[in-house]
This record gives structure tokens, C-alpha cells and sequence, in this order.
């Protein structure tokens, strides 16, 4: 007799708060393994108009949203290497044709890049970082610290999405009377904007919540803000990884 498995997130009910399109695909993947994702988009990606840029040494894809509206602009020298900074923004490079010749093996923020051997150990003159606005400092600052020339090209804004009143009541009614295992956060401005969307009762609601945090910069965010609700952190903000990371607490550490 096949021993029936219990698919590892049987039972975990999980709120994914990342952009709409992402957000479906993620609650699929949290369906296909026995878990219930309940889809509340609070951040939204806006384009901004930017030119195309000439050859770099180094190229630097801070995200997803950064390949999915700067790749176009990127001019590949037969000597420049692109660099991503996770797992999540190399499968979107390759999808776009640049694969990427550095990637962290775990995490997916600034200072796990820099640390890549390939950054510490070799030499560029000229750096391009593809990013959002107002997006961090830190790889500019450590890239000039080093010598290195750096320009940034900003493609895209992050902003509040439009949710009607009785859209924010309906979710902070599920979350209070049904229950929301883990709430997803993926970034430090998804934290602060989910927390502009919700009322007090859903903030409430939301510090007594455990998180998944694709870093430990988002935790910190966290703790800042008075969350006492635990944490999982996950290697990355790719959906393998925080998938993994909800089936391990699920089968393993939720009971202890």
C-alpha cells in the first residue's frame, strides 16, 4: 500500500502581500502544496521613463521589477559582467536573455551581493545599478568607497495600491475571525506600505502575526515597529525559497 504524504503546508494559511501578478503565482504554488494563500497586493510597481545607457563593466539588477523594466536599456559589453542580487532576479535575467555571471548563492539584498567573492576579488571601472527610486545607497556608496565609477539607472517607483475601504474591511475580518498563519513581506517598503493600507485593527492584527521576511534588514524593520508576532526568514524573495521556507516551519517548527 502507497503510505498517503501530506503536502507540506496543510493547514498554513498565508496572506502574500507582494505586487498582484506576483502575488497570484505565489498563493498558486501555496495551493499546490495543501496551504490556502489569500492574495492582498499592498505595493504596486509603476514604470518610470528612463534612456538607455552605454557599457559598463559591471551591471547590477537590484530586483525582479528592475529586469522587467530595465533590461531593455542595458547595453551588454562582450567584457561586462551583469550581477543580480538573488535567485529571483537571475531566473528573470535569463528569462530576458542576460544571464547573470554573479548571484548570491543565499540571501537577496546589498550586502549579501557585496560579499560575493566575485565583487570582493576582482576589479571594475565602471558600475551601472538598475533600480527603483529612492531605492538603497549602500551599493553605490561601497562601489565608490572602492574607486569605482558608478552610475544608477531607475526604472521603476514602488507605490500604495488603490484598495477600496470595504476591500481593507473585508481582509482584516478574515484575518481576525478565520485566521492568517504567516503574513509575507518581501521588502522594507512592502512592511511600511501594508502598514499605511491597514486600519488600527489591522495593524494590531498584523504585529501578533508571524512574518516571512525574505531578509534580515526586513527584520529589523520589524522590530521597529513593535511586531511581536515571531518570524520565518527565507534565503531569498524567490518563490522557491519562501515556499521552502514555509514548508520547513510548517513540518518542523510550528509546534515548538
Amino acid at each position: 500500500m502507497i503510505p498517503f504524504v501530506v503536502p507540506p503546508l496543510t493547514g498554513l494559511t498565508v496572506l502574500v502581500t507582494r505586487p498582484a501578478v506576483q502575488a497570484a503565482t505565489l498563493c498558486t504554488r501555496i495551493a499546490a502544496l495543501g496551504g490556502t494563500g489569500i492574495a492582498f497586493p499592498a505595493i504596486e510597481i509603476e514604470r518610470v521613463a528612463a534612456e538607455a545607457v552605454g557599457e559598463h563593466d559591471l551591471i547590477v539588477f537590484v530586483s525582479v521589477n528592475a529586469v522587467a523594466h530595465g533590461a531593455h536599456l542595458v547595453q551588454r559589453g562582450a567584457r561586462s559582467r551583469i550581477a543580480a542580487i538573488g535567485k529571483a532576479t537571475a531566473a528573470a535575467l535569463a528569462a530576458a536573455g542576460l544571464p547573470a555571471d554573479i548571484v548570491p548563492i543565499a540571501g537577496a539584498d546589498s550586502e549579501t551581493l557585496l560579499g560575493h567573492p566575485e565583487l570582493t576579488n576582482q576589479s571594475f571601472s565602471s558600475v551601472l545599478i538598475v533600480r527603483g527610486v529612492g531605492g538603497r545607497e549602500l551599493l553605490q556608496t561601497a562601489f565608490h568607497a572602492r574607486g569605482i565609477a558608478v552610475d544608477t539607472c531607475e526604472v521603476y517607483r514602488r507605490v500604495k495600491p488603490t484598495v477600496t475601504a470595504e476591500g481593507i474591511a473585508a481582509i482584516e475580518q478574515q484575518w481576525s475571525e478565520e485566521g492568517v498563519d504567516v503574513v509575507t513581506i518581501t521588502s522594507v517598503e512592502n512592511l511600511h506600505l501594508l502598514t499605511e493600507l491597514l486600519t488600527d485593527r489591522g495593524r494590531e492584527l498584523l504585529r501578533m502575526t508571524r512574518v516571512l521576511v525574505a531578509s534580515g534588514r526586513i527584520g529589523a524593520a520589524l522590530d521597529e515597529s513593535g511586531h511581536r508576532g515571531g518570524r520565518i526568514l527565507a534565503r531569498g524573495a524567490d518563490d522557491d525559497s519562501m515556499v521552502g521556507a514555509l514548508a520547513q516551519w510548517n513540518t518542523r517548527d510550528r509546534t515548538k
